[in-house]
């Protein structure tokens, strides 16, 4: 009896062993299977999130790519020309052919994968016409009133239903001195947001993913269960689901995904549920040992197969353990990558924006100054041009090497983008400390860049705001540091420069300056003044130097090294040379009943852009005019010279070849130099009124002067000296035999009326012999 109850307690406290065993896996079970769901609902949520993200990405992408394209020269132009009332025969023609190439040249070269981003561009009118179609004999499915119901966004992204499906459609609105002036309509490739949306999904992931806007459905995947089932309605019911607006867009990103119990054995209700039913055989195995005494091989077998199931649970949740760290690390990476730049591993826009408003709110917290520096490589555009875009990107990776150096512990350095870049400097002293920071920075760029072994130098221009005094918010900061920069662009580069008030007046002027000249161009407000050249021998008038005056109504008399530069820049120096041109030959040729005479011409380099465009309008003019093209004198800066190719040396020897005479400009003040003269056809050139201002104390400048005239005789060149205001100067001038002078001596410039007495008055006097100076005092 007692080896009896010995052994049957034994059987009892096994059975609860056993018992609490079997408890502990399924407890192990649903745990593993929780963290199982909890990390497949987070990894899909990852995924979803990177789907969403990378379309946001894309759409981020081809926004900036329609915002570029339309402010591109060529879409300026076309408009600049339709605003003008060119018509298609004189060149408006050739804009909107110029418009189709550019925009069938974006849908050619802007790929991903290899596939095309943009299916179609389509730029119309305000009222529906289209302008420029890449796909001309297909329907283009745009509502023009729709659009216009949208026209305070500048830009927005829009579907459409289309024959087949629908398409999705980003709409620029295009701005043409501030003022709307069409659409710019691209159509997305459908094949391209397909795969950002199925980059990570198979046949075998059993999942549905939808992209949803206010027209229904545009894409949808439907993963097979098997070879004949799609994901039916119930079982999208029990799916795991996520709906994800994608940002600055209007759709929304709808996604089915099949739950973890789904997917195996293991991880099924089922499982655990048989687990459970696992106790049934061992607790009757228990009730037969207590029977016949005889159970112990079954309960051996039995407590042998949960030592194995336990081994695979443990290692199972060891594989999960894994894989959530690498979702940590994943997360980690990608967050790293949302803030810095790919190229220089510094901090991006987004980054340095939210820094700023930090040490902002510090500042303003520790009644401390902030000093904001904006930072930009000079003439970087030329190293992407003439070296290739990999030297430029040595460059910046240089440059942010160079900028570390001056960063300290609590200051922060971020890259803008392009070539700019954002220096913060909490805690600031004063400003000779800010000026102490500026030109360390601007020494740090005294050595030289190397690439491919070859050496060249890149200076940097400093913009500076300092909180508060320039400002209380992140965007005017910014904005103020970027207008102290652009200073420092117009003053000749690398250098710095803090803002101040004035610079902001300064902007506004220019912003007022470029409505007026517009609307002066329109209006034709704009007049030729004259000044005449003289024959310094005989004091007799033989030509006229053409210059253009703006007399507004609200500024005043506006000098021409403040409008001309601005025509330059918005792209209005084109109809200023057209009606100079065709002015001054029509004027000249009126005065040719008086007296024979020449006219003169300043030409800006910018005109010799298009330069097939410029010889049309030159032999238009003299055409229809009827002046004689060996009376024409065009006067070219030595800075076009400088930089010139092949297209302005043929235009050069073309209307050389027609009889008009070739002035170079302002000789001595830019790059002067013999081979200018050797290699280009020129007649004639001018010396600078600058050399006579103290030639008559100057030494110096009278040796200079003189191998000038030396110079141009020995190239066979006539010589036309600037500036004269003396008498003196006539006589010098004289004596080193220069032909020909111009200035206040003689006349200032005056419009076309009192030249015409002066030049009345000039004849009549050189008939009788006496000398024709101090014409106009």
């Amino acid at each position: 009896m007692i080896k009896n109850f010995t052994r049957n307690t034994y059987i009892i406290v096994a059975a609860l062993l056993l018992a609490g065993y079997l408890v502990s896996i399924l407890a192990v079970t649903n745990l593993g299977q929780t963290r199982l769901n909890e990390s497949l609902h987070r990894e899909l949520e990852l995924k979803v999130e990177n789907y969403a993200s990378a379309l946001e990405y894309f759409f981020y992408v081809t926004n900036e790519d329609i915002n570029t394209l339309s402010q591109t020269p060529v879409m300026h132009a076309f408009f600049a020309n339709l605003a003008s009332g060119m018509s298609m025969k004189y060149g408006l023609a050739s804009s909107i052919l110029a418009l189709d190439r550019k925009l069938a040249y974006t849908i050619k070269n802007k790929t991903i994968n290899q596939q095309k981003i943009y299916d179609r561009f389509t730029l119309i009118s305000l009222d529906g016409s289209v302008i420029s179609d890449t796909s001309p004999n297909s329907a283009t499915n745009i509502d023009i009133q729709e659009l216009n119901n949208h026209s305070t966004r500048p830009a927005f992204f829009r579907t459409v239903d289309s024959v087949s499906s629908n398409e999705i459609q980003l709409v620029k609105m295009v701005l043409y001195s501030g003022t709307p002036t069409g659409y710019l309509v691209a159509t997305l490739n459908k094949k391209v947001i397909f795969e950002q949306l199925t980059s990570q999904e198979s046949e075998q992931s059993k999942s549905r993913i939808e992209l949803l806007s206010n027209y229904g459905h545009s894409f949808l995947w439907n993963s097979p269960l098997n070879s004949d089932t799609l994901i039916t309605k119930q079982q999208l019911a029990e799916a795991i689901n996520f709906s994800l607006p994608i940002k600055n867009t209007p759709f929304v990103l709808n996604s089915w995904f099949e739950p973890v119990e789904h997917k195996s054995v293991l991880t099924s209700s089922w499982f655990t549920l048989g687990l459970s039913f696992l106790a049934i055989p061992v607790f009757a195995g228990l009730i037969y040992i207590f029977v016949i005494n005889n159970a112990n091989l079954v309960l051996r077998t039995k407590i042998d197969a949960s030592r194995k199931q336990q081994g695979l649970l443990s290692s199972k949740n060891k594989q999960l353990i894994e894989e959530i760290e690498k979702r940590k690390e994943s997360e980690l990476k990608l967050s790293y990558q949302a803030s810095h730049d790919a190229l220089t591993g510094l901090p991006n826009r987004s980054y340095g924006n939210q820094r700023l408003q930090v040490e902002i709110d510090k500042a303003n917290y520790n009644n401390s100054n902030l000093l904001v520096m904006f930072i930009d490589l000079d003439n970087f555009k030329q190293i992407n041009d003439t070296l290739g875009h990999l030297a430029g990107d040595e460059v910046l990776k240089q440059s942010t090497d160079r900028l570390i150096n001056a960063v300290g512990s609590k200051d922060l350095l971020s890259r803008l983008g392009g070539d700019e870049f954002l220096f913060i400097i909490p805690e600031l002293d004063n400003q000779e400390v800010s000026k102490k920071y500026a030109e360390e920075i601007l020494k740090l760029f005294d050595e030289p860049f190397v690439w491919n072994n070859q050496k060249f130098f890149v200076s940097i221009s400093i913009g500076m705001s300092r909180y508060p005094q320039d400002g209380n918010s992140t965007q005017q900061l910014l904005a103020n540091a970027d207008m102290a920069m652009y200073s420092v662009k117009q003053d000749g580069r690398n250098a710095y420069s803090f803002y101040n008030t004035e610079m902001s007046s300064n902007v506004q002027r220019n912003l007022n300056l470029d409505g007026r000249l517009r609307y002066a161009i329109a209006n034709q407000e704009l007049e030729l003044y004259y000044q005449p050249i003289i024959d310094l021998e005989s004091s007799k008038i033989i030509g006229a130097e053409a210059l253009m005056r703006w007399n507004d109504n609200e500024y005043g008399m506006i000098p021409p090294d403040e409008f001309i530069p601005l025509a330059e820049g918005n792209g209005l120096i084109h109809q200023l040379g057209e009606f100079a041109i065709m002015s001054a030959c029509q004027q000249a040729a009126q005065w040719q009943s008086i007296a024979p005479l020449s006219i003169s011409i300043n030409f800006s380099s910018v005109q010799f852009r298009y330069c097939e465009k410029l010889f049309t309008q030159i032999r238009y003019s003299l055409m229809k005019s009827g002046l004689k093209p060996e009376l024409l004198d065009i006067e070219i800066t030595e800075n076009l010279l400088f930089n010139h190719n092949e297209d302005v040396i043929n235009l050069l020897n073309k209307l050389r070849t027609m009889g008009v005479r070739l002035t170079i400009d302002d000789f001595g003040t830019g790059y002067s130099a013999l081979s200018y003269l050797q290699k280009f056809p020129f007649d004639q050139l001018k010396i600078d009124r600058s050399f006579l201002m103290n030639i008559r104390k100057n030494k110096a400048d009278r040796e200079l002067v003189t191998a000038i005239v030396a110079m141009a005789k020995a190239l066979n060149l006539s010589v036309v000296a600037e500036g004269i205001e003396e008498q003196w100067h006539t006589n010098f001038l004289n004596s080193i035999h220069c032909e020909f002078g111009q200035g206040f001596l003689y006349s200032k410039p005056v419009p076309a009326v009192e030249f015409e007495k002066l030049l009345i008055a000039n004849l009549e006097e050189t008939r009788d012999h006496q000398p024709a100076l101090n014409i106009v005092k």
